[in-house]
Parts: C-alpha cells; sequence; structure tokens
C-alpha cells in the first residue's frame, strides 16, 4: 500500500490581532484586482441595491433636510453632502439619487442643492461610474460625484469632478453617510468573556500547500482559520469611549465571543473631525444589534463569497455614538440585515421628522421585511396570477432585477389576464426602463420589455424598446427577428426584410426566418417591378 498522502498545510500567520491579520490585505486586493466584476455573481448586493430601499433612505434623507433646514435657515445656502461608503457596483447610488430628486421637485423643495458622494478605495470602480451612462446626467448637474476614500486610512478627501477637498469649512451642513455591506467587511478585533474575565482572540491562518501560489493563497475560502485566547487586564484601546464598551460587555455578558468593528471606528472618528462632528449615518447590514444577541455565541465565523464578510456588531457602534453625545436607532430584531440609524452632533428627539421616518421606513416596513417578502414572493412567482405579480412590482418600485425572474411568467399570462392588470404594468414600463442600470454579464430590461408589449400586440412600443435595447445585447439573432416581426405588423416591410436578413445571418438554419424572407421578398419585389 502508498503511504497516506495528506495535503500538507501551510501557515499564513499566527497568533494575530484580528484587525492586523493578513486576511484584510487580501480583502483589499480581491475588490482592487476585480473592480465591478466582484458584483457580477461574487459579492451579493442585491439587497441593498434596490429601489425600495432607496426609497426608503430618500424618505430618511428628506426628513433630515427638513429638520435641519427648520432649525437652520442658513443651511439652505449650503449643499448637503451625501457620502456612501464603499459604494462598489453604483446601483444603490443611482436609485437613491434618482429618487431623491424627484421628491425634492415633488416637495417643492428645489431650493435644497446636495451632491452625493460615491466612494471607494480602489479607482477601478471610479473609472466604472465614471463611464456608466445612467450616471452622467446627474455628474453634469453637479449632482453626483466621485472620490477615492479609504476607510481604513486617514487621507484628505477630495471631489474627483468639482475638485473639491471635503474640509471642515466646505462641510458646513452635517455630513450624510451611507453605509450598506461595508461595516462587515472592513477590519474588526475579536474578544471572548469567561467568568467575567474579557480575552482577546488571536488569530491563526492556515491552508492547503495547493492552495498558495507566489507565497499567497489563491483561494480565500479555502482558508482555514483558528483562535487563541490570552485575558485582557487593562485598557485595551486606551480610547475611553471604545474601552468602556469592552467593561461593559465584560461585566454583562455571560459567556461569548463578539467581534469590535475596530476599522469602522477609526473612519467614524475621522469623519467626525472632517464634518465638524455633525454626522447623520444610515446602515444596513447584518449583525447584531442587542446585547441579548450578542451573549452565548461562538468564535466569530466568516462568510466567504469571493470576498469576505462577517457580523457587524451594532450594538457597540450604537453605545459608540451614546458615549460621545451622539444618538442611534437600531432596529428590532428581524431576521436577515438589520437597519440602524446614528447621529452625532445632535439627538433625535430635536428632530420630530427625521424621528417619524426612522419609525416609518426603519422600524415599520423596512428594507429587511420587503426583502423577506420579496424572497418569499420569488419562491412562489410560478404560481401568481398576473395582478399578484403587478402588486409586487408595485411594491418593489418597478425593480428590473425582480422582472428578469418573472418575465417568462408574465408573458404566459397576458392572454388570459384581464384589461386593466395588462394595462396597469404597461403603463409602469417606462418607469422600470428608468430603472435599469446595466452591469457586465446581466441582461437587458429594456429587451424584456419589449417582449411585454410584443406579447400584448403593441408593436411600435415594442419596437421601440427592442431599438433600446440593441447597444446592450448586440447583434442576437432574437433581438433581430422579434424586431423583423413587430415592424411587419407595422406595415414597414422593407425593415422588417432586413432584420429579418440580419437574424438569419445569426442563425442559418432557422427555418421561419427563411419563409418570413420569402413571403416579404415576393410583395416587395412586384412593388420594384411596377415602379
Amino acid at each position: 500500500m502508498k503511504p497516506d498522502q495528506t495535503e500538507r498545510k501551510v501557515v499564513i500567520e499566527q497568533n494575530k490581532r484580528f484587525s492586523q491579520s493578513a486576511l484584510w490585505r487580501m480583502q483589499r486586493e480581491y475588490f482592487d484586482k476585480e473592480g465591478i466584476n466582484a458584483w457580477v455573481n461574487q459579492v451579493p448586493f442585491y439587497i441593498t441595491s434596490n429601489p425600495f430601499i432607496a426609497k426608503c433612505y430618500a424618505r430618511l434623507v428628506i426628513a433630515f433636510i427638513r429638520d435641519w433646514t427648520s432649525k437652520h435657515p442658513d443651511a439652505k445656502n449650503h449643499p448637503f453632502y451625501i457620502m456612501e461608503l464603499g459604494t462598489g457596483s453604483g446601483r444603490f447610488s443611482y436609485y437613491f439619487v434618482k429618487t431623491l430628486q424627484e421628491l425634492l421637485h415633488g416637495m417643492a423643495m428645489t431650493d435644497i442643492k446636495f451632491c452625493y458622494v460615491m466612494s471607494d478605495f480602489t479607482k477601478n470602480n471610479i473609472q466604472y461610474w465614471e463611464e456608466h451612462p445612467m450616471l452622467k446626467a446627474f455628474v453634469e448637474q453637479g449632482l453626483i460625484d466621485f472620490a477615492m476614500y479609504d476607510m481604513e486610512a486617514e487621507r484628505p478627501i477630495t471631489l474627483v469632478k468639482q475638485n473639491i477637498r471635503l474640509t471642515p469649512e466646505v462641510l458646513v451642513n452635517p455630513l450624510t453617510l451611507f453605509a450598506n455591506y461595508i461595516f462587515d467587511t472592513i477590519s474588526h478585533d475579536s474578544f471572548a468573556v469567561h467568568d467575567g474575565k474579557l480575552y482577546e482572540l488571536l488569530l491563526s491562518l492556515s491552508t492547503d500547500e495547493k492552495n498558495m501560489e507566489h507565497n499567497r493563497p489563491i483561494s480565500m475560502e479555502k482558508i482555514s482559520v483558528d483562535y487563541s485566547v490570552h485575558e485582557i487586564k487593562s485598557a485595551y484601546y486606551g480610547d475611553p469611549h471604545l474601552d468602556s464598551i469592552l467593561d461593559e460587555y465584560k461585566k454583562s455578558l455571560h459567556e461569548s465571543s463578539f467581534l469590535f468593528p475596530i476599522g469602522s471606528f477609526h473612519a467614524i472618528k475621522f469623519l467626525k473631525k472632517l464634518a465638524n462632528n455633525k454626522l447623520f449615518i444610515v446602515s444596513t447590514d447584518k449583525g447584531y444589534s442587542t446585547l441579548g444577541a450578542l451573549d452565548h455565541l461562538g468564535h466569530p465565523s466568516i462568510s466567504f463569497h469571493g470576498s469576505f464578510s462577517m457580523m457587524v456588531n451594532f450594538h457597540a457602534i450604537a453605545k459608540y455614538f451614546k458615549n460621545s453625545g451622539g444618538d442611534s436607532f437600531l432596529q428590532t430584531s428581524r431576521k436577515g440585515i438589520k437597519t440602524s440609524v446614528f447621529a452625532s452632533g445632535f439627538t433625535f428627539s430635536e428632530m420630530p421628522e427625521t424621528s417619524v421616518a426612522i419609525h416609518e421606513y426603519v422600524e415599520g416596513f423596512s428594507p429587511s421585511d420587503y426583502f423577506t417578502l420579496h424572497r418569499r414572493m420569488s419562491d412562489s412567482f410560478q404560481e401568481c396570477a398576473l395582478e399578484t405579480i403587478a402588486s409586487h412590482m408595485q411594491l418593489a418600485g418597478w425593480d428590473p432585477h425582480i422582472y428578469l425572474k418573472l418575465a417568462n411568467r408574465v408573458t404566459s399570462l397576458v392572454g388570459e389576464s384581464d384589461r386593466d392588470t395588462i394595462q396597469f404594468m404597461a403603463h409602469n414600463m417606462e418607469k422600470m426602463a428608468a430603472n435599469y442600470y446595466h452591469m457586465p454579464k446581466t441582461e437587458c430590461i429594456l429587451f424584456e420589455i419589449g417582449v411585454f408589449f410584443h406579447a400584448i400586440k403593441q408593436f411600435e412600443q415594442a419596437e421601440k424598446y427592442y431599438q433600446k435595447a440593441y447597444p446592450y445585447v448586440g447583434d442576437q439573432f432574437g433581438l433581430f427577428y422579434n424586431l423583423a416581426l413587430c415592424q411587419h405588423h407595422s406595415n414597414q416591410n422593407e425593415k422588417a426584410l432586413e432584420n429579418f436578413k440580419r437574424a438569419l445571418s445569426m442563425d442559418n438554419s432557422s427555418k421561419e426566418t427563411e419563409e418570413w424572407i420569402s413571403y416579404l421578398e415576393k410583395p416587395l419585389a412586384e412593388q420594384q417591378g411596377k415602379k
């Protein structure tokens, strides 16, 4: 028998403070290398990048602006800067700015000036945003700008387009920050409580030898994580605001391990200083919001999905804001994501409209509730009648991502559905088209809208959307064939013939296409002969 050939393990690092682990360097390298491709079937992001959550955030910001300008009338003379941390794909940014602009116009608040700052640490993402057609108009209006910002480093933040450096003099109004799925991906420390004592959990990483190349791991998913325990007997950070939280956990937790979002705290401290201590933060992420939820936990687990993420200790972030004179609102526990709101330089008791909006859009029917309902609906779309689908689309704000999942079901139902429902959907197709934020390797909603109008025999509308889809889908048999059919039904037979021929060039085995070409060529030849 051959000897046992077990895979040899390579130790990457041993007994490191979690926030100093090589994992964070690997995380940054992954996002820098992948750029926009990180969000194409790798890093999950839909849950915080849809029209519904954008509407919730826009309502919160509108309420906050109304409260702030009511107390500080001069605020209208200065722009409100809204900065998204770790923007990523930019889809949420587009939905938010579009919705906020609509609300400001609808509520006669056009005297309010704002600038939405899309930020990330990698130039690759900024380059993608600069070239994105759906952001272009907002950039030209000065409503969107871009910035390189690394949450792990205290460096100046300068707007790419306007060449404005964000300073305490520029940030006259409070700085609004959005932190969606970002606090879970920047550095944490890890601790444990046992028998009334506080311990630090130091990290060790190892992997199979085959997973190493050029002295680096190839795949983060194949890294093994182990912890060693070391007692802490004095103030760990030398920061009373942070050390008091650890002291509370030492006294209040019975037996547990927990994460401490030190990277987030460093970023918040820097941004507070930049914004004259005036921050309004909205964050949606997976995490823990209560002391009870933090108790009786095992050692921290790491979720790998191209990159990696961890549960956010929202309870600690809330305590930090309270300890430093600010305020917080933590959504009551729900399964899945949670939305939290934080304030520095004011409290929510001073902000009545903001408080009402928080209770409606964070504690009420929240992004978390929406996603739970959407996930259940997704499981049963093939059983739903068209009126049920239409209602869900209305709730979702005519989200292209959802429609792409059920387009075939909709097409199969239009022949047997009532006229009112069909017209309701047709009326909102333009709204859905306006929500199209193209990303690489994704389906085109404009083509599917064309299919919908084709199915209900509104051929001119179908042709319009097929034409709009062409820049995104390129030369495709289905596009040319469908376009030709619509043009034939609209008595544009010369154009129809041309597109049937283009379709045939894409698939010369299509007998139906050959028959259409023969059918159309004969009368057109006869017309030419008469001339």
